[in-house]
């Protein structure tokens, strides 16, 4: 055996690649999480059909993976949720607009891209009613930028700039015209640069959770309304949230160098805060020598796909480029797991974070049913109490992505 033999052979060691398998690992996860469940609209783990950003986010990359590969059995597994969620009148099964909840937008995106590809027309109807709750959803007092939810009044979490910018942009090419286009992408920009502005901690160049623009949320700083972490996921939602407003703005759209500088910044501060042995981050993103702090598989995946594609789209240079390489060959070998059927599996995956939520006079006004939960309150402690799971859908879409954006630039090269 000569010596590029063996290099060969350690390398598929080293990425948990079987010799008989050359699957490309978008493809070889999309594949496992379909013979996982075989109904797409039961993602969640739930027994009931659901609206929900999660398998909207799972289900895109999806999308994504067969538009590269062409399965088709890859498509039709996206139509299932389409035809179980949306009625042939257009409503959306489970859904509720007057919960203003910018989580429920999200898998708008996932129905947009579905609708591009098979235009009908119980999805622009469904589109349409999401649009309609962002034209409606309520803002902060001070800066116009959404609320993250009506029991989350007056909040602004990183979370949901990406549960709700990203569709309403995209959903401004299809639905507008580009004059009545043209006011939407402008939001877009003034409320995701708003939000850096808003949740910036200078110390870290990263941004906090979340900020309260009433002050008054027992987890939010009395002085600046912020939350007390920049949490892995939050981050990468926003970082993700910067990547897609890119991919649906203009060309000639003058302000999109307001998004492309908010990205290097962005990314710049991630690359900063990469663990070097690994090339992860942690879940409590600053505070990665802390005691009990972990290696968190979402995150890693968000920042690894985004660095990737920035870099494959001319964004970035090759310092980013490599600094994605490194986190997405460390996901391979910390986070992929191959199991007995030939399945993988991404492990180490925070299962679900949040603040709140809590009661003032404001909140109530706006939720008068809401109850309150302080066990959620942006503590370094309360981020490492959350569970932690195998191939959770938030960790799934973004790997299979950062999976696609490795296979294009092999491809290119």
């Amino acid at each position: 055996m000569n010596v590029c033999t063996i290099l060969s052979l350690l390398l598929l060691l080293a990425l948990h690649l079987p010799a008989q398998s050359q699957r490309p690992y978008s493809l070889w996860m999309t594949q496992s999480e379909m013979q996982r469940t075989p109904k797409s609209y039961l993602l969640d783990f739930s027994t009931q059909p659901k609206w929900s950003y999660v398998m909207g986010i799972e289900l895109e990359a999806m999308l994504d993976t067969y538009l590269l590969y062409k399965e088709t059995t890859i498509l039709n597994y996206c139509q299932q949720y389409i035809d179980t969620m949306i009625s042939p009148q257009g409503d959306i099964q489970g859904y509720r607009f007057e919960e203003y909840n910018l989580d429920n937008i999200r898998t708008g995106h996932f129905l947009a891209r579905m609708y591009q590809l098979n235009p009908q027309p119980k999805c622009q109807t469904a589109m349409q009613t999401l649009m309609r709750q962002l034209h409606q959803q309520p803002r902060t007092e001070a800066d116009s930028v959404f609320w993250h939810k009506a029991i989350y009044s007056y909040q602004v979490w990183l979370d949901g700039i990406f549960m709700g910018l990203p569709y309403r942009t995209l959903a401004a090419t299809i639905l507008e015209t580009p004059e009545t286009a043209r006011p939407i992408y402008d939001d877009a920009v003034h409320q995701i640069s708003t939000t850096y502005r808003r949740t910036f901690d200078p110390q870290t160049g990263l941004n906090r959770h979340a900020w309260d623009e009433t002050h008054e949320m027992f987890w939010a700083d009395p002085q600046t309304g912020l939350s007390q972490h920049c949490w892995g996921r939050a981050q990468g939602w926003f970082t993700m949230a910067l990547i897609e407003l890119l991919d649906v703005l203009p060309p000639d759209y003058g302000r999109r160098t307001e998004v492309l500088t908010l990205l290097r910044q962005d990314l710049d501060a991630i690359i900063r805060w990469q663990d070097p042995s690994t090339g992860l981050w942690y879940q409590v993103m600053d505070s990665p020598r802390r005691e009990g702090n972990y290696l968190e598989a979402t995150c890693s995946s968000m920042f690894a796909y985004a660095l990737l594609k920035a870099y494959r789209l001319g964004y970035v240079g090759t310092h980013y480029r490599d600094a994605g390489l490194q986190a997405y060959q460390g996901i391979l070998r910390q986070f992929i797991l191959i199991n007995p059927d030939q399945t993988i599996s991404l492990t180490h995956c925070c299962s679900v974070a949040g603040l709140g939520p809590g009661i003032s006079p404001k909140v109530l006004k706006a939720a008068p049913n809401v109850r309150e939960n302080r066990r959620r309150d942006g503590s370094y402690q309360y981020y490492l109490s959350e569970p932690i799971r195998d191939n959770d859908p938030k960790g799934i879409g973004p790997f299979i992505w950062a999976s696609l954006e490795y296979e294009k630039i092999e491809k290119l090269k």
